[in-house]
């Protein structure tokens, strides 16, 4: 009976192994779908892990600027399969006082957290890009405009993808395309679609980096709270 019983704990230890192998080993993958037509846009965000088991769905089908003083606006709606969770569209404002206040909460997390762009750096060193496309289509209604404009997209687009690959992992060459639209009316539209993964593994290893560091600072704790908590 003993002998059972120990066989039986023996496979339950190695089950609960096999399966910490397996979140550790797994990816989390992250789907970025953005476009944007003359007043149309539309940004998609499909995030899922443990191959799929969970998935986090965020679209954006809606944002426009009112005016200087109001800002934007822009609308959302999220759906996950984990808490079975969905929020209809709600519309919200990006006001001057609403940048500032976020601006307010990135120095507090910088000063509650040490070293907090030196593990950014190191996070971001093991997030690879599976695949990057990013393609403009640009037209005035002068051509020496048009061709002036596309120049300087091409220079915006090549220097942001080199940051990029600066500090992160590549797999594919990106995909860019920039298209000049002549003898048309006004036009503008583009469109990006990015595929990132992360392995879960390293994933918890930054997260539990990331309390370490935030521990070391005092009142690091009670400053993150704050901020997660009152928004």
């Amino acid at each position: 009976m003993w002998i059972w019983l120990g066989v039986i704990l023996v496979l339950l230890l190695l089950i609960l192994l096999l399966i910490l192998l397996l979140i550790l080993f797994s990816k989390i993958r992250i789907e970025l779908k953005a476009k944007k037509e003359n007043k149309d846009e539309m940004i998609l965000i499909d995030v899922s892990l443990l191959f799929g088991l969970f998935t986090f769905h965020y679209r954006i089908p809606a944002l426009g600027l009112d005016n200087l003083h109001k800002g934007l606006w822009v609308e959302n709606d999220r759906v996950d399969n984990f808490l079975k969770t969905h929020t209809s569209a709600e519309q919200q404002e990006i006001d001057k006082d609403k940048v500032n206040h976020w601006a307010d909460q990135f120095r507090n997390i910088l000063q509650a957290t040490a070293g907090l762009k030196k593990w950014a750096k190191a996070t971001l060193r093991r997030v690879s890009f599976l695949s990057l496309e990013w393609s403009t289509n640009i037209g005035l209604t002068d051509a020496a405009h048009t061709a002036t404009l596309t120049g300087a997209l091409w220079g915006l687009k090549t220097t942001l993808i080199g940051w990029l690959s600066y500090h992160i992992s590549l797999r594919q060459r990106p995909k860019l395309f920039v298209v000049p639209v002549f003898g048309s009316p006004p036009l503008f539209s583009t469109e990006l679609n990015c595929i990132a993964e992360i392995r879960c593994g390293y994933a918890i290893y930054a997260g539990l980096v990331l309390i370490v560091r935030v521990l070391k600072v005092k009142g690091g704790v009670k400053k993150w709270l704050s901020i997660l908590f009152k928004g």
